[in-house]
């Protein structure tokens, strides 16, 4: 690289760091960004939230399989029958093929000793015990609304995971772009200021020349003009730079959680451009197609869906349920005439049937489950060609940015010459104003390029970063 100048290094570069020993103590860094980002910012917390909807609705769902306990107790006289009766059971759903097992206790005794109430209610004095079994051979057994829905939400769950995933890396770079926008914003404020001091310093020097009498007072006139342009100049430069703050303020909070607008003193003062390391395209492209967040959720999401096709295909099956019971009476007779029925074990075993005959709404519902699952799978497909598009897109515009920073660099040094060789002509009189002022306003532009080039090249980087930041297990498999 060529040595800069000395005198224009004065002139439009110290100022960059001319606050080295107050700004430079407490730079604001990207780093820090991203802390108050991760810590505070409401889009994380909202990601946040309807992750613990979704666990919400998981148990709530897991709910189903809960244990129930139910009963029931009866006096029925003043009629020919009566009876004193008591029941009590205990189900449990099961997830394997839908069944439901249960056992329970129940005693009948009638008032009455000599007439019972009716057979299924009687019982010997201490009750009768009883267990079984309930199986759905055909609806209801490979999948029934319960296990759906537990199914369906533990993918739901999964997704919102990876949709907070995707809301980091999304804010990540959101953040990335506000960040640098405010820093080039910042230090192309300091050059317009370093502009204007150029112009006010040499309105000085020609007003004592024309007072000395060694130039025309329309050079003066000139100046003036350069130096009420230049002013124009730094009041956009402080309108963007106070922008830039503004948007950046939206990802950076303090302790409480309010946004801050940075102060200039903050702006961090030296940039340079950081080696880029060898990437590597393809197996990145891989790995973000086997397990990157957003294809993660879509593919939950599909899942799910899919959860709801086998349900409603099931739903359209004729009702098929297989059950079995074993009961046995307990205790002394009671002295009716049934108790010589009752004592012993006594095993039950049956098939229920019922068989749907129009099925409009399962089989529209079965269509909107089928259409659902086509319509996820083509998202996914898309997601997929995107992400593929973006990996690559990110690995070419890091690459491009970070060369047009270093040719943009050689640029700067070009035009910093120039415009000191020009002021050095205008001095001796072989030059002036107009080409003075276009050499500055070149090396100028040219410094804010550089900047500019900086700040895309630090947003590209994190672009490719965030792409392909992707965490596989280690039986993940590429596609």
């Amino acid at each position: 690289m060529r040595a800069r100048p000395v005198s224009l290094l004065i002139a439009l570069l110290v100022p960059l760091s001319a606050h080295a020993s107050g700004e430079e103590a407490h730079p604001l860094q990207f780093d820090e960004v991203l802390r108050s980002v991760s810590t505070h910012d409401p889009r994380i917390r909202q990601a946040v939230e309807r992750l613990r909807r979704a666990e919400g609705k998981t148990t709530e769902a897991r709910g189903a399989f809960d244990p129930r306990l139910g009963g029931d107790a009866k006096l029925t006289t003043g009629a020919y029958y009566d009876l004193r009766s008591a029941n009590v059971e205990l189900r449990q759903p099961t997830t394997i093929w839908g069944s439901e097992l249960y056992a329970g206790y129940r005693i009948g005794l009638g008032l009455n000793q000599s007439f019972p109430f009716y057979a299924d209610n009687q019982t010997l004095s201490a009750g009768e015990v009883r267990a079984g079994i309930e199986i759905p051979i055909w609806r209801g057994g490979l999948i029934d609304p319960e296990r759906a829905e537990r199914t369906r939400a533990i993918r739901l769950e999964e997704a919102a995971g990876h949709a907070l995933s995707v809301t980091e890396l999304d804010l990540e770079l959101a953040a990335a772009g506000a960040y640098w926008k405010w820093v080039s914003a910042g230090q192309n404020r300091q050059v317009a200021n370093a502009l204007l001091r150029l112009a006010a310093e040499r309105d000085e020097q020609l007003r004592r020349r024309l007072k000395a009498g060694s130039i025309p007072e329309f050079d003066v006139l000139d100046n003036e003009r350069i130096l009420l342009e230049r002013k124009a100049f730094v009041v956009s430069a402080e309108r963007a730079f106070e922008q830039a703050g503004f948007e950046l303020s939206l990802f950076l909070r303090d302790s409480g959680g309010e946004a801050v607008v940075p102060d200039a003193e903050r702006v961090p003062q030296r940039l340079e451009i950081r080696p880029l390391e060898q990437l590597a395209v393809e197996q990145a492209v891989s790995q973000v197609l086997a397990c990157h967040p957003e294809l993660e959720r879509s593919r939950a999401e599909l899942e799910a869906a899919g959860v709801d096709l086998t349900l409603t295909r099931n739903q359209v099956a004729p009702d098929v349920r297989a059950f079995f019971q074993y009961s046995r009476d307990l205790g002394e007779l009671t002295g009716t005439v049934l108790d010589f029925t009752l004592p012993g074990n006594v095993f039950q075993a049956g098939i229920e049937l019922s068989v749907p005959l129009l099925l409009r709404r399962d089989r529209g519902r079965r269509d909107v489950a089928r259409a659902e699952v086509a319509e996820k799978q083509a998202r996914l497909d898309f997601i997929a060609d995107q992400l593929r598009a973006r990996t690559r897109d990110a690995a070419s515009a890091v690459h491009a940015a970070q060369a047009r920073a270093e040719l943009t660099e050689d640029v700067v040094e070009a035009a910093a010459e120039l415009a000191e060789g020009e002021r050095r002509r205008f001095e001796v009189g072989a030059s002036n104003l107009i080409f003075v002022n276009l050499r500055e306003q070149q090396a100028a532009m040219a410094r804010m390029q550089y900047i500019d080039a900086l700040a895309f090249a630090e947003i590209e980087r994190t672009r490719w970063q965030t792409t392909t930041r992707v965490s596989c297990g280690p039986d993940t498999e590429a596609p």
